[in-house]
């Protein structure tokens, strides 16, 4: 069942964009906790800026998790937050709707974009702190509806029937 946070997987690094977050966190009317996992350049800035904008007593930074512990952040999360810039595949963006997981990504997320289906199962916002932040508290209010999407992401993840063999024959069948 999911408990009442979002979880953001990924290195800490600046096109991973958990800045972005922590912008969008200052803004929330909710006290929604937001608990990051993942290592990288950026920790110490992150964990500065969280202090700086005062959401320190909202936000977590795990660091490194095993792949165990990672798989049960997605399975209780609210939802998964990956606001990376032009990413170019985003496995994050899968394994959270493997999860059954509605995601929240940016418009200039790139390779995540071509999974996520706005309002459908997950959303498509703006690269802007305050959209994010409009969209963190809609998720506070409405956890029924974001388990909707999450189950949604997980048919669509699931029908795409995603593997070696699959990606193939779709590449091979283009160029012939």
């Amino acid at each position: 069942t999911a408990e009442h946070y979002l979880y953001v997987p990924s290195r800490l690094e600046t096109l991973k964009r958990q800045s972005l977050v922590l912008e969008a966190a200052a803004l929330m009317r909710a006290s929604l906790p937001i608990v990051f996992s993942g290592d990288g350049g950026q920790r110490t800035q992150l964990l500065a800026q969280a202090e700086q904008l005062g959401v320190q007593d909202r936000v977590r930074f795990l660091g490194h998790v095993s792949e165990q512990e990672k798989r049960a952040l997605y399975a209780h999360s609210l939802a998964v937050i990956f606001p990376a810039r032009d990413e170019d595949y985003g496995y994050i963006t899968l394994e959270a709707m493997l999860s059954s997981k509605p995601v929240v990504v940016c418009a200039d997320g790139g390779g995540p974009l071509e999974f996520v289906r706005h309002q459908a199962n997950g959303w498509v916002e703006s690269a802007d702190p305050q959209a994010l932040a409009e969209r963190f508290d809609w998720l506070d209010a409405h956890a029924t509806e974001a388990a909707a999407m999450g189950r949604a992401a997980r048919a669509d993840i699931e029908a795409a029937a995603l593997s070696w063999p699959t990606v193939v024959e779709q590449l091979t069948a283009r160029t012939l």
